[in-house]
């Protein structure tokens, strides 16, 4: 029997617009009357968008590895190379409230979807952990069916009463975990370490713990895009990250994603654009400050309350990549003239600001405040994992980062 080719698009469970592959293979999205927007680059007056958008917005969706696409394929007999196939195939749990179902699905929205889920021991885990490479987002597991953006190997579980487990029956995930990189020492200390250190500073990060199953340590990360609500049912948040919001493909700035200029912009669109241009501005002096050249435009994110008004998402995504020597020292945004870090200079901070419409003596003040907390900061949080089972040398190169980075930074106080 031939597959249809539509998929019920759906928002907290209820239906809000179909998306077709057509014969030649294109996507086509057509809204519900009355429904919800799902994207700020998908304006719902519009009704109807065609391939290329619809690439944009729900290839977003998906993982961005190759190989994380053929091994999703060759489980779920899916095209590889489809955005249509794979959604069907792993879209039932995304980023935000956004999921696929086939149209004769029964429609069930998630303050009346019941939450079971299964805990898994820790042999049970580490073993998962193990088969990421071959099995992404741990699929193949009781039928998961979820996605999530990015490169990194990572999968999405439940946490309740301190136990990780499944999601079962279409439960929504609460949490991601990120094992440790294979090709980056200590990469899970590393972003441990620059989130706790954001925490310190006043910057909204979601909530973050490090733990080991057998020999696999691994991040645990709170989804600001879940909470629970008085039943104890899991509610999803609506999100969508920059890329998506202003209709780019391409990530980096320098091969056609998005730049500060376009950011600063988006937020205009929010509910209240000074709080979200005052955070940005924050995190981009932050990232500055932690040595963290791969803010791109997936990295931050829109977020929506459950009656559509839209704020600039917590950070997430922060590690020092410069603690890697055989990382780029090129930034995937360009502060004011330059993508190569070393070559950032106060006159790079100005053209930021005039491209942006931003205060200078705004940023100066911001520089000032971080300058002055985060050597501290970082310290504290570096000298709380010594003799943990956690500690790593790693540690140490980012605290020497910051601080040789926050030196360079206060000579524009």
């Amino acid at each position: 029997m031939k597959k249809l080719k539509i998929l019920s698009v759906r928002l907290n469970g209820k239906p809000v617009g179909q998306l077709e592959q057509t014969k030649e293979g294109k996507l086509k999205f057509q809204y519900e009357d009355g429904a919800r927007q799902i994207s700020l680059s998908m304006p719902v007056e519009s009704k109807r968008f065609g391939n290329m958008p619809c690439e944009k917005y729900f290839g977003g969706l998906l993982p961005e590895s190759e190989e994380a696409k053929k091994a999703i394929g060759k489980n779920f007999d899916a095209n590889p190379k489809s955005t249509f196939s794979l959604l069907r195939a792993i879209g039932h749990d995304c980023a935000g409230a956004i999921s696929f179902h086939d149209p004769e699905d029964p429609v069930v929205q998630d303050a009346l979807l019941e939450t079971k889920m299964k805990p898994l021991s820790e042999a049970e885990l580490e073993k998962h952990i193990k088969e990421l490479p071959l099995k992404p987002l741990f699929m193949g597991v009781e039928g998961l069916r979820l996605s999530l953006a990015g490169v990194q190997e990572k999968a999405a579980v439940c946490v309740f009463e301190d136990k990780i487990a499944i999601p079962l029956a279409g439960t929504p995930t609460t949490h991601i975990l990120k094992p440790s990189m294979s090709k980056y020492s200590g990469s899970v200390q590393n972003e441990y370490l620059c989130l706790r250190t954001a925490t310190r500073l006043g910057l909204p990060v979601p909530d973050v713990k490090m733990s080991r199953a057998g020999k696999e340590d691994y991040l645990l990360v709170e989804r600001y895009d879940r909470k629970f609500d008085e039943g104890k049912r899991i509610i999803r948040l609506h999100q969508e990250d920059f890329c998506q919001a202003l209709g780019f493909r391409e990530k980096y700035q320098r091969l056609g994603g998005p730049g500060f200029k376009d950011c600063f912009e988006l937020l205009m669109k929010t509910r209240i654009p000074v709080i979200g241009r005052d955070l940005l501005m924050r995190a981009a002096v932050f990232n500055y400050l932690v040595g963290n050249n791969d803010a791109h435009g997936k990295n931050f994110a829109i977020l929506y309350d459950v009656d559509g008004n839209s704020r600039l998402a917590p950070f997430y995504d922060i590690l020092c990549t410069q603690a890697y020597d055989e990382l780029t020292n090129d930034l995937c945004m360009k502060l004011g003239e330059h993508y190569d870090f070393k070559d950032i200079k106060e006159s790079d901070w100005q053209v930021l600001c005039k491209t942006t419409g931003f205060s200078f003596p705004g940023l100066k003040k911001i520089i000032s405040s971080l300058t002055e907390q985060v050597v501290v900061s970082v310290e504290e949080e570096r000298n709380l994992l010594r003799k943990t089972e956690f500690d790593n040398p790693v540690l140490d190169k980012i605290v020497a980062r910051v601080q040789q980075n926050a030196k360079i930074l206060n000579k524009i106080k």
